[in-house]
């Protein structure tokens, strides 16, 4: 069976949560008998989560009075218990700190350091962490109590605020006197003994004039804040520290403030007076003011700085060319409206040649022809398929494949040349014909290869000349026409 060596305190430091820290222990706020021996057995968790202490470079707890109002007490309040751990114990786990066997830290308080003023009080654990800039972490703060009376080490406890009279200053002001005074109806003799409702007139009277009013500051205007804080009887004012080229001085009743700073230090004193003024550098660079100009002037550079002057309107511009971005002229057949240039309309048509005029013909498409693709005129055969040139209807080596449709469709040829036509046939009875038209009422028949005495797998071949624009047609029976060309003739080309 375990001793009861000292009163346990247990907490759970949630990081996650700003409310009153409990004793798991009591389910209850800390709370403890002054004058004991006092265990503080504290874990630090993230919520639920164990939190590790590993970056912890210790663990702190004080205890401090709240204000006279109850309110939470600053800092700088001296603590009237406060103790340093920095020995843990990180192997701390949920189910450890469930059944009392762990924690990361332990915190004992003797019954002499216990022995203090009785109530509520403040309480805050913080830690500092091993960064080469220790960091402080609040890990919880809330309300404790400390009770009267467990037995244990007790004495009167200090207090830094007397607010009470202690029995020998009450008998120095009341017992003494030996005659009835008529304004506090007090004992003047020894053998009188004052009323209570005397005694109470005369204590009221007294103790106010002892303690004085209630005292505050405060402070005015929007500027930055002198007063910080009151704390029982004292009242906290921050300091006026002088900062870069500032000075401060005080005498009985007046704080002054200098600054020591030239201008040339703190910048540029702005010359300028008028709407409109600019601001320029003049000898040295020192600033200069340099006022509006009249309208429709520009700022220019000149031998002597910047200045306004009139726009000129003499500016020529270079002379255009191939390589240089420049002005033209509007010459011969040109014109210009509103900066857009135009050219006149220059269709040209060509005089009527004759023997001595260099001029245009127009083919008459019977003995000359024109090639439409090339524009080659030619001289259109007889019908023996001779020509003016004895090699203009020679076959060339140019042509152009048509592609044949039905048996019986019109086709057009293009030039002058020759109508080139390649078949296959397994059949014994086949044929192929081509009739050209040389106009409405004429026409050619010119015929391939159709005995019937042939044997299968045979070719048969076609080729006749046309004119240009004339139309012949081609016909053909149980055979494959795999060429089907217009070759040009050499004069056609």
């Amino acid at each position: 069976m375990d001793n009861l060596n000292e009163i346990i305190v247990r907490i759970k430091a949630d990081t996650l949560s700003f409310n009153n820290p409990i004793d798991v222990l009591r389910g209850e706020i800390p709370q403890f008998w002054r004058g004991n021996d006092i265990r503080f057995e504290i874990g630090v968790f993230n919520g639920e989560n164990v939190w590790s202490v590993s970056n912890y470079a210790s663990i702190s707890l004080a205890v401090r009075k709240l204000t006279g109002d109850g309110k939470v007490p600053s800092a700088s309040t001296p603590a009237l218990m406060q103790k340093i751990c920095t020995s843990f114990d990180d192997t701390l786990t949920s189910a450890t700190w469930e059944n009392g066997t762990k924690q990361h830290a332990v915190i004992l308080f003797s019954s002499d350091e216990s022995n203090v003023v009785v109530g509520d009080h403040w309480l805050s654990i913080w830690a500092t962490t091993i960064d080469i800039t220790p960091k402080i972490i609040t890990l919880c703060a809330g309300i404790v109590r400390i009770l009267e009376v467990g037995g244990g080490n007790l004495s009167t406890p200090p207090d830094p605020v007397k607010i009470y009279y202690t029995s020998n200053e009450c008998d120095s002001r009341f017992v003494p006197l030996t005659a009835i005074d008529p304004n506090t109806n007090l004992g003047t003799s020894d053998s009188m003994v004052p009323s209570q409702g005397a005694v109470k007139t005369y204590v009221d009277q007294h103790t106010a004039a002892i303690q004085g009013e209630a005292t505050s500051a405060s402070n005015l205007g929007t500027g930055t804040a002198i007063f910080k804080e009151k704390i029982d009887t004292d009242l906290k004012f921050k300091t006026l520290k002088a900062g870069g080229n500032v000075t401060i001085s005080t005498n009985d009743s007046e704080v002054t403030i200098s600054s020591s700073a030239v201008a040339s230090e703190e910048g540029m004193v702005n010359p300028m007076t008028t709407e409109g003024d600019l601001i320029v550098g003049g000898e040295a660079g020192a600033a200069v003011r340099l006022g509006k100009g009249s309208d429709g002037q520009v700022l220019k550079s000149t031998i002597n700085g910047l200045g306004w002057a009139n726009e000129s309107s003499s500016y020529t511009l270079p002379t255009a060319s191939t390589s240089t971005l420049g002005g033209v002229k509007v010459g011969t057949n040109l014109t210009i409206a509103d900066g857009v240039l135009s050219a006149t309309d220059q269709t040209y048509t060509l005089p009527t040649a004759s023997t001595n005029i260099l001029g245009g013909i127009r083919p008459d498409e019977t003995t000359i022809t024109v090639n439409p693709s090339t524009g080659v005129a030619s001289v259109v055969g007889d019908s023996s398929g001779e020509s003016g040139d004895p090699d203009g209807w020679i076959p060339s080596s140019q042509y152009t494949s048509i592609t044949y449709g039905a048996s019986g469709d019109m086709y057009t040829a293009p030039a002058d040349g020759w109508i080139y036509v390649k078949c296959t046939t397994t059949n014994t009875n086949a044929y192929i014909i081509g009739e050209v038209t040389i106009n409405a009422t004429t026409g050619v028949g010119i015929y391939g290869d159709g005995q019937t005495t042939y044997s299968t797998g045979r070719s048969l071949y076609l080729l006749f000349p046309v004119a240009t624009g004339y139309n012949f047609q081609m016909w053909n029976s149980n055979l494959t026409v795999n060429v089907f060309r217009f070759i040009y003739a050499k004069g056609a080309l």
